[in-house]
């Protein structure tokens, strides 16, 4: 028998977890190989991949993900107890800050599922999920980590160009929502008041109340005018929640308007 290839990868189980981070937009460079292996002598690096392994109740330090994401890869998968955590690292530019707004901290009553983390010139989005063990994703001969830091990969185009669909859907997914606006409702809904929204700000630019529509759940067309939206904006005295309760089964979660790479993670998730 001849062994024709060698590659490393991960074999996940409740002892261990297992991490793998990848660059996408340039190879990482030597400095950005020797941060790498800072955080574990037996990390396995090159110029796209930063694989670590941690066993029993070990993690890899908190001060990885900065120093990591921060500058070198940009996205980051990784499994602990049949829970997964995905990590994607975009610049830190004024339009991308107000496009992840919504997306700060959202909690589904036990644990934050979407959270945004500012790394110094890059903000780094993070989501915690569960995914299914009868999921699509495994039906491969690859690598699971690295068909998902892949997607990733695509989901991160999209984000850049504007598109946060699949923020949105696994927010939906989990009824995931700030805690304080929870709090709100439900301070308004012991004293029977109907909360009210003001005015969108008058510098909001049609994208950003195109953004605000999408956030509420509110039905438009892309042809509408600025004013139309606002109308529209007004109108809706109450923001939609993100999700109904209970939450909606993954394949129904803004399905039509997720793309390949998105729709094959939102169909994996699960509860537990």
């Amino acid at each position: 028998m001849r062994i024709l290839r060698i590659r490393p990868g991960f074999q996940a189980d409740h002892s261990s977890s297992s991490y793998l981070f990848y660059a996408i937009d340039n190879p990482v460079s030597a400095e950005g190989q020797r941060i790498a292996h800072r955080f574990s002598s037996r990390a396995d690096v090159d110029e796209q991949f930063a694989r670590y392994q941690k066993w029993g109740d070990s993690s890899l330090s908190s001060e990885a993900y900065p120093a990591l994401l921060g500058k070198h890869y940009d996205v980051m998968v990784s499994e602990s107890y049949e829970s997964w955590t995905l990590m994607i690292a975009v610049p830190k530019t004024p339009q991308i800050k107000k496009l992840l707004r919504p997306f700060h901290d959202l909690d589904d009553g036990e644990f934050v599922r979407l959270d945004v983390h500012d790394y110094g010139k890059r903000l780094s989005i993070e989501i915690f999920c569960e995914l299914a063990p009868d999921s699509p994703l495994w039906n491969t001969r690859g690598d699971p980590f690295e068909d998902l830091v892949e997607l990733l990969a695509e989901i991160r185009t999209e984000i850049l160009g504007g598109d946060v669909s699949f923020l949105q859907a696994v927010a939906d997914y989990y009824g995931a929502r700030e805690e304080h606006e929870a709090e709100d409702e439900e301070a308004d809904e012991d004293v029977g008041a109907v909360p009210s929204r003001p005015e969108p700000p008058a510098e909001w630019t049609k994208a950003d109340l195109q953004q605000e529509c999408v956030r509420r759940g509110i039905t438009f067309r892309k042809s509408w005018t600025k004013d139309q939206l606002r109308k529209a904006l007004v109108a809706s005295r109450s923001p939609a929640p993100l999700s109904p309760s209970p939450p909606r089964p993954a394949h129904t979660a803004r399905a039509t308007r997720l793309s390949r790479a998105a729709r094959r993670i939102v169909e994996s998730l699960e509860h537990r």
